[in-house]
């Protein structure tokens, strides 16, 4: 267990009334803490920024029934049970010591997921579901697939938030930034989103997990064709610089 102790934390206006009730324990085993306390309770800040703006835009209301969906360790989580205490919180991922965390530790409902798309099943409905980096590791199939999964799972008027990888990850990928793959199957993924919009291709001995590359307009060309789905946000670089947000509400 890790005791977070911010040292120069900077974080949206937006979320700077829930900072104090946000959660500073960090499991030792969270994939997504790099040793740095303050990156990573900013990222789940900038999370909760784009939820409320979000909600707000939708005009839905406090949403009382939340899930997030891979949620790790509970970066996210965290903000999530800060900002909407009268809520039910639920978060799942495929890593059983993430969820008895989430569990234990954050106080909300956590459960096992899995890699089979067509066999996840979630105990409740939600009013919101939020997807960090998730998206950015299928390919176009899958996203299309567990996308539908999600928007199943949500009642009328309810929000799935979802973050891609678009021309920021480009950007970072060919300035050294960051490197998501290893070169060839880089080139794999350029060459596939430069022809039609979605990139993707797997890690090195993985399969069906990887890294995707997806345009706005490949975004919305999926949601207009999509009945009785509202594209309610399309933000490049909205989730920590990095990212990009899209949301969609179920209007039946």
């Amino acid at each position: 267990m890790i005791h977070a102790k911010p040292a120069n934390l900077t974080i949206p206006e937006s979320t700077r009334p829930f900072a104090d009730a946000v959660s500073l324990e960090i499991s030792s085993d969270d994939g997504m803490f790099h040793g740095n306390v303050d990156h990573y309770l900013s990222c789940g800040a900038s999370a909760l920024n784009v939820i409320t703006s979000i909600v707000q835009l939708a005009g839905i209301g406090a949403p009382e029934r939340i899930l997030d969906f891979g949620a790790g360790a509970g970066r996210v989580t965290r903000w999530l049970r800060a900002a909407f205490p009268a809520a039910s919180i639920e978060a799942c991922d495929i890593r059983e010591g993430d969820v008895a965390f989430c569990r234990e530790r954050l106080g909300v409902r956590a459960w096992r997921s899995g890699v089979e798309i067509e066999t996840l099943q979630a105990p409740n409905t939600y009013d919101l579901i939020w997807v960090g980096s998730v998206l950015t590791h299928l390919s176009a199939d899958d996203a299309v697939r567990i996308t539908r999964r999600w928007l199943e799972w949500t009642n009328p008027g309810g929000l799935v938030i979802a973050t891609t990888h678009g021309r920021t990850a480009v950007e970072f990928a060919e300035t050294g930034f960051l490197t998501y793959i290893e070169p060839e199957r880089w080139a794999r993924v350029m060459e596939d989103y430069r022809r039609t919009g979605y990139g993707y291709a797997d890690y090195a001995h993985v399969r069906g997990y990887g890294i995707s590359l997806t345009a706005p307009s490949w975004i919305a060309r999926f949601v207009e064709s999509w009945p009785g789905v509202r594209l309610v946000a399309l933000g490049e670089r909205a989730w920590d610089g990095h990212q990009d947000v899209v949301a969609l509400q179920k209007l039946r």
